[in-house]
C-alpha cells in the first residue's frame, strides 16, 4: 500500500506531466502551490490524503485550467476520441460483392449499385490503416483497376460493335477471369492486413 508521501509524489508527477505545455517557471510555481496546499490540508486532516487529492482535482483539469489562465488554448485534438477503424474484412467483402452483383440479374440498378459499392470499398481501403500505401495500390490494382479495364475492353471489342461471333463461352470466360482476379486481389489484401 502506498504511503502518503508516495501518493503526493505520484500526484504531483502527474500534474507535472499534464502541464508540460506550461512555461517552466509557471509549472514550478503551480507544483509548489499544490504541494503547499496539500501539506496544509494534510495538517488539518491527517490520514485523509486520498480524499484531499480528490478534492484538489484531476491533474489534467488542473493543467488545462493553468494553461487557460496564462492565455494558452489547450490542444483539443489530443483529447478527441479516435474514430473507429472499420474492420479489414468489410472493404474486401464489398469489393467481392461489387464484382458479383452485376451478374445477379439484368437490372441496370444493380450495375449502378455495384459501382457505388466499388467506390465505397476503394475509399475504405485508401483510408484504412490496415495496409501500407504500396499494399493498397497492389490490392486495388488487382481487385479494381485490372477488372475494370477488362470490362471496358470487353465492351469496346465485343459489345459496342455488336459482334455476334463471340460465343457465350468466351463471355463467361472473361467474367470468370475478372472474378478470379478480384478474388486473388481480395485474398492478397486479407493476407497482408495489419492486425
Amino acid at each position: 500500500m502506498k504511503t502518503d508521501d508516495t501518493l503526493v509524489r505520484d500526484y504531483l508527477a502527474a500534474v507535472d506531466r499534464e502541464s508540460a505545455a506550461l512555461p517552466p517557471a509557471a509549472r514550478q510555481e503551480l507544483l509548489a502551490d499544490l504541494g503547499e496546499h496539500i501539506e496544509v490540508a494534510l495538517a488539518e486532516r491527517p490520514g485523509g490524503i486520498r480524499e484531499i487529492l480528490r478534492e484538489v482535482g484531476d491533474p489534467r483539469t488542473i493543467a488545462t485550467t493553468a494553461l487557460q489562465e496564462l492565455g494558452h488554448t489547450p490542444d483539443t485534438r489530443a483529447h478527441k476520441p479516435r474514430r473507429r477503424r472499420s474492420p479489414a474484412w468489410l472493404p474486401i467483402l464489398l469489393l467481392l460483392v461489387s464484382d458479383v452483383l452485376p451478374y445477379a440479374g439484368g437490372f441496370v440498378l444493380l450495375d449502378w449499385l455495384s459501382v457505388a459499392i466499388k467506390i465505397t470499398a476503394m475509399v475504405m481501403v485508401c483510408r484504412s490503416r490496415h495496409w501500407s500505401a504500396p499494399q493498397k495500390w497492389i490490392g486495388l490494382t488487382l481487385t479494381v483497376l485490372v477488372p475494370v479495364a477488362m470490362h471496358i475492353a470487353w465492351y469496346f471489342l465485343f459489345v459496342a460493335p455488336d459482334n455476334t461471333d463471340v460465343t457465350e463461352t468466351w463471355r463467361w470466360t472473361a467474367v470468370a477471369l475478372v472474378l478470379v482476379l478480384t478474388a486473388v486481389g481480395s485474398g492478397w489484401l486479407w493476407r497482408t492486413k495489419r492486425s
